[in-house]
């Protein structure tokens, strides 16, 4: 069963280019190879200062990624995210729920 879900993700600004590719190829072929799921969007939502400075960093870069998948892919992404400490600042991930629309 396939949830919608969405990731937000803050990596320094110092990350090389290489690095952050690095990453999110690690992130999409989990998504789509291994799960074999849909990523609806994935993209670099903002550069923003922090509102507190964590490991040394007073701004990061925000990436947003939206995606149908399974709870299964969702705890290898947040495996992922949290295993790497150096490239990742913070993340959080949260299940989209569908409204009803009563008239």
């Amino acid at each position: 069963m396939t949830n919608s879900y969405e990731v937000l993700f803050i990596v320094p600004p110092t990350l090389a280019d290489e690095s952050y590719k690095e990453l999110s190829n690690k992130i999409e072929s989990t998504i789509k190879s291994k799960h074999s799921s849909e990523i609806i969007k994935f993209e670099k939502w903002a550069d923003r200062k922090l509102a507190y400075t964590i490991n040394n960093h007073k701004d990061g870069k925000y990436y947003l990624l939206e995606t149908n998948c399974s709870p299964e892919c969702i705890k290898e992404i947040e495996s992922i995210l949290s295993f790497e400490k150096t490239s990742v600042l913070r993340f959080i991930v949260d299940k989209i729920r569908k409204r009803k629309v009563t008239k």
